[in-house]
């Protein structure tokens, strides 16, 4: 029996990340054939030598005949590591390569890694069951199996052509999702491909330029079996154009909502989009069957820069679609590119400005940094000016070890995605700022829109690229470059903004959305370094004389008004004073993660309770606050605030 452990390699992450559904796909056709598929996620964060060898090691606990590595630009160096670790333990096991990456460098990657025996460019569906079947014989045909490359007996490169890709999708079995561990939302394959030929993306190629779609029909089955199975209602439709076909949208959408409406089963969603893909029509309809997001590549604000990189959007209308996404409570996802090699000074102006105006509009913009992809347009015309400096990309791996770093040092047309390109229009360390300032605007969404209507005639006329320079200057010359804190300079700026316009007097409800935006910020900015120099607090019963400790990552906050009934995205973006109610309110503000604070209404004994922690035994907090609760009450609510990470419980000293 065959069983081939297909490897997703990458940084330790949170099992909310972890969604491959690439390999699930494939791993569902091959237990159709008879074949046993685990699919592995390192346990490790993968930095040092040894950690590639564990990885290798856990893999091969489990015996397998053959080992698969879906691969995309990010992955490929610790991809790689851990197939030469493997090989070095079991050399006799064969290691099949194959995802985006791979399939652009097939023969590079033959050519370079020797412990890597085949590679599966394009869709791998049906292509992986075939040649584990033959590889299973004595004297295997690998001569007609689609898009694979290897090794021939006397040492040569044989590729085989791309026959193309699946034509209908609805053909396929569902995902293995019973491969990876229970979550509270699935990822959808609901097509593939797109029909664009933008220079700077791969995906076209991957995919052979075919866009597809499953059946509305296809698509429902396989939300209502995640229901009835696993009572998931919130999915992510993985397509990157997944309006292109307005008939196929308003089917789906009608069938979504007929099933809320007969079934009382009200699902939601998110998808991927292009602002000439969709209109009000559609996205009204998209909103009342369920669409809660939808992500948008923008890539650029300048009207040449739109042709050369062959996006070829009017970039006025994304103002237009931010405005009805707003309305209709779907939250926008705006994406840019800086650093193109042609843009001028001048053109990164109109992508700062057209940022600007979308994050005012309430959507959340997001910069990266151009990362030129092997395959691609851009990448033939450019590579042989990338430079290495040890940054990279927000597209690319944060953190690498040192012997990633060799590799990609070695490699630079393989492992080009952590590369810069530099251009005159900006340089490194501005573009690295610039995209930090761009992206933590998320954290001030609410102030940011309440703002809007001072902001936006002030920068019609303003060069924001200069005034970000300018700025860059004043902050690096007290501040090592490597140390800004990107939420501290937002606080900063917008605080003195309010300051020298008299904000705060013309507007007082914007005092209590700027606080509370800003300690949301700071404190998920602590949950990070909390994170990383914080050991791993053993868990122990509530029981005894037990020692509370109180965790960095919470606040209390108190406003005049309540927060529910003023914050723009969470009141429908309206200000309607009807709806404001002031007073004096309490609310506990508490990381949870990188990315998310929770806010917690809480009572003025609570607020008691709060402010009398420290670190001291139960006994002792017990006698300190015994005047608001009883021992059981305070017992049951340090309970609750462990769950939140408010406090932590350790053994008594």
């Amino acid at each position: 029996m065959l069983i081939p452990p297909i490897i997703n390699p990458f940084s330790k992450k949170t099992k909310e990340n972890f969604m491959p559904l690439g390999l699930l796909s494939i791993a569902s056709t091959l237990q159709l054939n008879s074949n046993k598929v685990k699919v592995y996620k390192p346990t490790v964060t993968l930095i040092k030598k040894t950690d590639y060898e564990k990885a290798a090691i856990d893999i091969l606990k489990n015996k397998p005949k053959l080992i698969g590595f879906s691969t995309w630009c990010i992955t490929y160096p610790a991809s790689l590591l851990i197939a030469k670790e493997i090989k070095r333990l079991a050399p006799e096991i064969p290691i099949v390569f194959g995802g985006p990456q791979a399939s652009i460098l097939a023969t590079k990657t033959l050519s370079n890694f020797t412990f890597i025996d085949y590679v599966l460019s394009g869709e791998a569906d049906h292509t992986f069951p075939q040649l584990i079947k033959e590889l299973a014989l004595d004297k295997p045909n690998l001569s007609f199996i689609s898009g694979l490359s290897f090794r021939t007996d006397s040492g040569q490169i044989q590729i085989n052509r791309l026959n193309g890709a699946i034509s209908n999708l609805d053909n396929l079995p569902i995902p293995a999702y019973e491969l990876i561990p229970r979550l509270k939302w699935l990822k959808l394959d609901v097509g593939r491909g797109c029909p664009f030929q933008c220079t700077y993306c791969s995906t076209n190629q991957f995919f052979e330029n075919k866009y597809r779609v499953k059946s509305a029909k296809r698509i429902i089955d396989e939300m209502l079996l995640a229901f009835h199975k696993r009572k998931i209602k919130s999915f992510s439709f993985a397509h990157d154009m997944f309006t292109l076909n307005k008939d196929f949208v308003f089917e789906l959408c009608n069938k979504l909502i007929s099933i809320k409406e007969t079934k009382g089963i009200e699902f939601s969603w998110t998808c991927s989009a292009r602002i000439d893909c969709v209109n009000k029509e559609m996205l009204l309809k998209m909103k009342d069957a369920g669409c809660r997001n939808i992500f948008f590549g923008i890539e650029t604000g300048s009207e040449r820069m739109q042709k050369i990189i062959k996006k070829n959007l009017d970039v006025s209308k994304a103002y237009e679609i931010a405005d009805i996404c707003r309305i209709n409570r779907i939250t926008m996802h705006a994406s840019f590119i800086i650093g193109f090699p042609e843009e001028t000074e001048k053109e990164l102006n109109k992508t700062l400005r057209s940022a600007m105006i979308l994050a005012l509009k309430g959507a959340l913009t997001q910069v990266s940094e151009l990362t030129l992809l092997p395959g691609t347009p851009i990448f033939k015309n450019h590579h042989k000016k990338l430079k290495f400096d040890g940054r990279f990309s927000n597209f690319s791996r944060n953190v690498c070890g040192e012997e990633e770093i060799k590799m990609i040092k070695k490699y630079p047309s393989i492992f080009s995605s952590f590369y810069y390109l530099p251009v005159k229009s900006i340089d490194r360390f501005e573009t690295f700022y610039l995209r930090l300032i761009i992206n933590n605007s998320k954290h001030f969404r609410n102030t940011l829109f309440i703002l809007s209507s001072f902001i936006e005639n002030r920068i019609k006329n303003v060069d924001l690229l200069q005034l970000f320079k300018n700025e860059f200057e004043i902050i690096t010359t007290t501040t090592e470059k490597d140390q800004i804190n990107i939420p501290l300079h937002w606080i900063r700026v917008v605080d003195n903004f309010m300051i020298k316009n008299d904000i705060r007097n013309k507007n007082t409800i914007i005092g209590d959305i700027f606080a509370y935006e800003t300690y949301s910020a700071l404190l998920e900015l602590i949950f990070n370094s909390w994170q990383l120099i914080n050991p791993q607090t053993k868990s122990i019963q509530a029981s005894g004389n037990f020692c509370i400790k109180p965790t960095p990552v919470w606040k209390i906050l108190t406003t005049s008004y309540k927060l529910e009934k003023i914050v723009p995205s969470e009141n429908n973006w309206e200000r309607d004073k009807n709806k404001v109610r002031k007073g004096t309110y309490y609310y506990l503000l508490v990381a949870v993660s990188e990315v998310k604070c929770k806010r917690i209404r809480t009572s003025s004994k609570e607020i008691f309770l709060l402010k009398n922690l420290s670190e001291l035994s139960f006994r002792n907090y017990v006698q300190k606050v015994k005047q608001v609760a009883s021992e059981k009450e305070i017992l049951l609510w340090l309970k609750r605030m462990r769950r939140l990470g408010v406090v932590e419980f350790t053994e008594q000293k």
